[in-house]
């Protein structure tokens, strides 16, 4: 039953449409150039934050040190409005 559960879940993701880029969305690259280490604010905050700066002027908070490097080239994707 456990294999059975197991084998829905990732058919149900597998299926899930991810978003794509389009014709009218507006894409921008940005390299991150800097990275600050944030002490937790109180004792009740388990370890530190990691505030990444791009050159685009852009801010990423993290939890976790290892998901972005400086040098990495982070994508936006703006999508275009549907009214």
């Amino acid at each position: 039953m456990r294999k059975l559960f197991l084998l829905f879940i990732f058919f149900m993701v597998g299926c899930i449409e991810r978003p794509k880029i389009e014709k009218g969305d507006i894409v921008i690259k940005c390299v991150i150039k800097e990275r600050e280490i944030m002490e937790p604010n109180s004792t009740i905050e388990p370890g530190y934050r990691y505030k990444y700066y791009t050159d685009c002027g852009e801010v990423l908070t993290t939890k976790n040190s290892s998901i972005y490097h400086i040098g990495d080239t982070i994508t936006y994707v703006y999508k275009k409005k549907k009214y």
